[in-house]
């Protein structure tokens, strides 16, 4: 497929909007994916729209010789979304666990609970709810490294490439964020 997506971007940088078109259905349904997983669905959309509109701002800057159009695009996608946290990090303001008054309550615990009831909980929701929280908790570079990885299937190659590192940083990475999901879903693995 690489071939087919090189072809493609390389027409799509002399203005072919089919060749991008194309690049856009070829890769659309598991980028979005990845970026659900990686900022959540609430900012996916958001960050999916940024990537492409980089994606088209930047196409003249992708290079057949630096690694494969995927790995291109999801490294675009992955700066778009760090763009955007950062942005909203500003705008957001204190944190939730920051103390909240002269106490030091925190204010999470101010927010009330949302408590659906046990025999609505499934345990494959919890887990599931489990791993994205932990995989919230990693840095930025550990869960885009664990993601395109185990779920996006990349190389370490196409990782280093996607996340602008050099390969032995991408096994690291990888290697480092899944040792922190284990130990943060360390409950799970007794089940």
């Amino acid at each position: 497929m690489s071939d087919v997506d090189t072809r493609l971007a390389l027409r799509a940088q002399r203005g072919d909007a089919q060749a991008l078109a194309s690049l856009y259905e070829a890769h659309r349904r598991c980028l979005y994916g990845y970026l659900v997983a990686q900022f959540g669905h609430e900012a996916a959309g958001d960050v999916f729209q940024e990537a492409w509109t980089k994606v088209l701002e930047k196409i003249d800057s992708f290079d057949p010789a630096g690694g494969t159009f995927r790995a291109w695009l999801f490294r675009v996608a992955s700066n778009a979304g760090i763009d955007r946290a950062r942005r909203e990090a500003v705008r957001r303001g204190p944190e939730l666990d920051a103390a909240a008054t002269e106490d030091g309550a925190r204010r999470i615990d101010l927010v009330p609970a949302e408590d659906p009831g046990p025999e609505r909980e499934g345990v494959s929701r919890q887990l599931g709810r489990d791993i994205s929280t932990a995989l919230q908790r990693l840095p930025e570079n550990q869960r885009a490294a664990v993601l395109l990885r185990h779920q996006q299937g990349y190389s370490f190659r196409e990782i280093a490439t996607a996340l602008g590192m050099r390969e032995v940083s991408a096994r690291t990475a990888v290697h480092r964020g899944l040792k922190r999901l284990r130990e943060e879903l360390g409950e799970w693995s007794d089940a």
